[in-house]
């Protein structure tokens, strides 16, 4: 199946909210398989959505792992070694 695709002189303004991607057939196919009765457009829409926030949890795992550092890791061992919390 053939996906029209326009040049960026003819594509519609950022603030329409429009655009057209230009995609092989087989990724076409897998995009019919895989969005069940969700509209294409929607089902791209959501896609793009959860790896924007995929990407956010991403940055803040780093953030928080540069903030744990050995200081911190030894601080927190000794307090669980003082005070021992998970007792079997």
């Amino acid at each position: 199946m053939k996906v029209a695709s326009k040049s960026p002189s003819q594509s519609p303004a950022p603030s329409q909210g429009r655009a057209t991607l230009t995609l092989s057939g087989e990724t076409y196919r897998k995009i019919d398989l895989l969005r069940g009765e969700q509209s294409r457009s929607a089902w791209i829409q959501s896609l793009v959505e959860r790896e924007d926030e995929r990407k956010e949890r991403e940055k803040l795992a780093l953030t928080l792992q540069q903030q744990y550092t050995p200081a911190v890791t030894a601080e927190t061992l000794a307090v669980n070694d003082e005070f021992p919390v998970h007792e079997t």
